[in-house]
């Protein structure tokens, strides 16, 4: 069987969807001749576990190595934060605390946080891959730290193969607007991104945008290979008959994604259609952004149809799924958002449930969702949104569904499996 070496901050107990994309395919890469062993952090800084992920973890090798991280200073100085530093929350507000922090976290820890972890970790590596044999690894990201390890073994090993998964863009993601970066940090952010796009053997992304954007960027080797969802997650699955109209959003939510349109299209509704008042509640779970509760809250008819579920596992996650009407997919409204295809998706579209989205106009899941699988607004829309909603609400719309396997985990592991096959 042939090893891999895939570099992962993002592991099992950790929740979230950078954990789900490489233990998917971890598990699936076991059934198809390759042998992957997990290079993860062995005390990441991190709030958000879910112990039942671990259950898939069979007969994987994880090599894990301690890590030192600079949150765990400024908690002892300032006292642990209410967000995540993994949410993807970045304080918006206008104080001069979180001005100095975001500008700290922005300028001083280039490409981000986990920095301190590349050189040790290179090292192990340098030694693990000496004494097993190693021909392939993988660093995905983000943090795209990890990236500069693959980069570190690379240059230390020329037969090596090292393909750099990109789960978000690098130097183009718009969130590094929130630290107020300088010129010259932006430009290291640059300089590092390029020399991970000319130096790895393969660069993979998750979408058309991304893949572009890449090649633009200095690669010359880009691949897709989307994220998706695993069948085994839905061998029960069946949908909750109930009298409540559910609009669930289930993960992050932060400011940049909040849709301000759709909660007074709600509002409106309620005011005008006795019964869709009478049955509506709202769902949200995992890490909120208090300005999303509050914006809201704040109109008269949705402040008791709210429900906050708190986090959920993920198996918690796909029941939640199954009580829901309408799932919601709120992509960020950024030009790097148009190549954002969330795990989220995919999952959606294995329930067959009516998918309700807002992002940028010309992203490519609104490409997708072209096909009838959900309807696709943008955040401004004020027009047709309640139209849709009644429709959607009366049973008035039927969306196709997806029929085949192209976005099963376990198909798009054998994609994954002829890329190193071949590389």
């Amino acid at each position: 069987m042939k090893k891999v070496l895939i570099i992962s901050y993002y592991w099992p107990p950790n929740s979230g969807s950078g954990v789900q994309r490489w233990l998917k395919f971890s598990k699936y890469l076991k059934k198809n001749n390759w042998d992957p062993i997990i290079v993860t952090p062995k005390n990441p800084y991190s709030e958000l576990f879910d112990e039942k992920l671990s259950e898939e973890i069979e007969n994987i090798n994880v090599l894990k190595f301690p890590i030192w991280e600079p949150y765990s200073l400024k908690d002892k100085i300032f006292g642990k934060s209410t967000k995540s530093q993994n949410s993807g929350l970045v304080s918006k507000d206008k104080s001069l605390k979180d001005f100095c922090l975001n500008w700290i976290r922005g300028n001083f820890f280039v490409p981000d946080p986990k920095k301190y972890w590349v050189k040790p970790t290179t090292d192990h590596l340098i030694k693990y891959i000496e004494e097993n044999k190693i021909n392939h690894i993988i660093s995905t990201g983000p943090p795209h730290s990890m990236h500069l390890i693959g980069l570190g073994v690379k240059k230390r090993f020329n037969h090596i193969k090292w393909i750099a998964d990109f789960r978000d863009p690098w130097s183009k993601l718009d969130l590094l607007d929130d630290f107020y970066l300088t010129k010259r940090t932006r430009f290291k952010h640059i300089q590092l991104e390029k020399q991970v796009l000319e130096n790895s053997d393969l660069v993979l992304t998750v979408s058309e945008k991304w893949a572009t954007d890449f090649k633009n960027l200095g690669s010359s080797n880009v691949k897709i290979i989307k994220n998706g969802y695993d069948k085994q997650d839905f061998i029960d699955f069946t949908i909750s008959k109930s009298e409540k109209f559910v609009i669930g959003h289930y993960g992050i939510l932060n400011h940049l994604r909040n849709p301000i349109e759709l909660w007074k299209s709600l509002n409106e509704l309620c005011k005008s259609e006795t019964e869709f008042n009478n049955r509506l509640e709202i769902h949200l779970s995992g890490n909120i952004d208090p300005k999303v509760i509050d914006s809201i809250n704040s109109y008269e008819h949705l402040k008791d149809k709210l429900h906050l579920l708190g986090f959920l596992n993920h198996k918690d996650v796909i029941k939640a799924y199954s009580k829901t009407s309408l799932l919601l997919l709120l992509l960020f409204n950024s030009e790097s958002g148009k190549g954002n295809y969330p795990g989220k998706l995919f999952e959606y579209l294995a329930t067959k449930l009516p998918i309700l989205a807002f992002g940028p106009e010309n992203s490519d899941v609104q490409n997708l969702l072209k096909n009838s699988y959900g309807s696709y607004f943008s955040y401004d829309d004020s027009k047709n949104i309640k139209d849709e909603i009644l429709l959607i609400f009366n049973k008035k719309i039927k969306y196709k569904h997806i029929e085949d396997d192209r976005f099963t985990r376990e198909k798009l592991t054998l994609d994954l499996v002829d890329i190193l096959d071949k590389l």
